[in-house]
């Protein structure tokens, strides 16, 4: 499909329904959302579709038309293809700093929001927890960009073999045994298949994008959902973001990485599916006939703005409820042997 400047755009859209339509993160294509697809596809119209340059999509033209903004005309292009007027935005990683900007520039074609381990502004701020790594980064890029073919002769062999995904999980990058490896080897089998100018621009373009303003503008329901441990972008990012949010909703992965949404989907999915059936019923959304009203409606958190709110609420871990039995076990014990004669 030809977007605004003729770049061909890759698509795909799977289903009928309410219409969830997701941005990915940079470098990637649609690999991490396989298990979202399923979930949906078969009560609702899922749209996967690639940036300009990525995956099955063309690269432009002209280089300096890959920016925030571009994907954001492109996005816009695919909803007005399907001839989809309004939407759900998902928007993992850097596609939350697309659908941010979407929504300043086309709010009424926005039905609902879902940022998923990603930011509003300055990505490499915060990564890793490393300070200074954002005054490195971009010059680095810059670089990349200037001996694309060098560093291509270099990376690309080595993106090919069994070595990238034991380090991704040694660095805690992904989850050492939650990620799924085929996940992890479509998303370096496409690494390697990009152009390096491409996505040293992709990456430029993010650091180089702001969206905090947007947030404390947004009107429409919104379901953050962070990692615990994702170290690209932390959890207390996220955090300060849902609390910008006037009305926002907060998922908290337990020891979810950056790769949350295929680490643990189960729960990210079930978790939509109580957001969309609380506040998109009435607009087409099919409920999941097995969940049915046995769940009940989410407490939304307040922010700031309303009512004082506290720490981001999380689902305990396994070992955490275990620990919280034997206690309760213990204390039992001891109370039936202080009653005995």
């Amino acid at each position: 499909m030809p977007s605004f400047d003729g770049t061909q755009i890759y698509f795909r859209s799977e289903g009928e329904g309410l219409p969830l339509v997701v941005c990915n993160g940079v470098l990637c294509s649609s690999g991490y959302w396989v298990y979202f697809r399923r979930f949906f596809r078969n009560r609702c119209k899922v749209v996967t579709w690639d940036y300009r340059g990525h995956g099955d999509s063309e690269v432009p033209a002209h280089l300096s038309r890959i920016s925030i903004n571009d994907f954001c005309r492109d996005l816009k292009a695919v909803l007005d293809r399907l001839g989809i007027e309004k939407a759900v935005l998902l928007g993992h990683s850097m596609g939350v700093q697309v659908i941010l900007e979407f929504y300043r520039m086309h709010p009424e074609r926005v039905a609902a929001l879902v940022p998923v381990c990603g930011t509003s502004a300055n990505a490499f701020r915060t990564f890793y927890g490393i300070s200074w790594i954002e005054k490195v980064v971009p010059p680095v890029l810059r670089m990349g960009e200037r001996h694309a073919d060098a560093v291509a002769r270099v990376m690309k062999p080595l993106l090919r073999t069994w070595l990238p995904d034991p380090l991704a999980r040694l660095s805690g990058s992904v989850h050492w045994y939650l990620c799924p490896r085929e996940i992890m080897e479509d998303y370096f089998r496409h690494m390697a298949s990009l152009d390096f100018r491409v996505a040293a621009r992709a990456m430029l373009s993010m650091e180089g994008h702001g969206a905090e303003d947007v947030l404390e503008t947004i009107r429409v329901p919104t379901l953050l959902i962070a990692g615990e441990d994702d170290r690209f972008t932390p959890l207390s990012v996220m955090e300060k973001m849902w609390r910008s949010i006037p009305g926002a909703e907060f998922l908290v992965i337990p020891r979810g990485t950056h790769t949350a949404l295929a680490e643990n989907p189960l729960l990210m999915n079930l978790r939509l599916e109580v957001f969309l059936r609380d506040h998109l019923h009435d607009d087409g959304y099919t409920i999941l006939k097995a969940l049915g009203t046995h769940v009940q409606a989410m407490p939304v958190r307040k922010t700031r703005q309303n009512a004082p709110a506290g720490p981001a609420e999380s689902p305990p871990d396994d070992e955490s409820g275990a620990r919280s039995k034997r206690r309760a076990k213990s204390k039992r014990g001891q109370s039936a042997k202080e009653c005995q004669p």
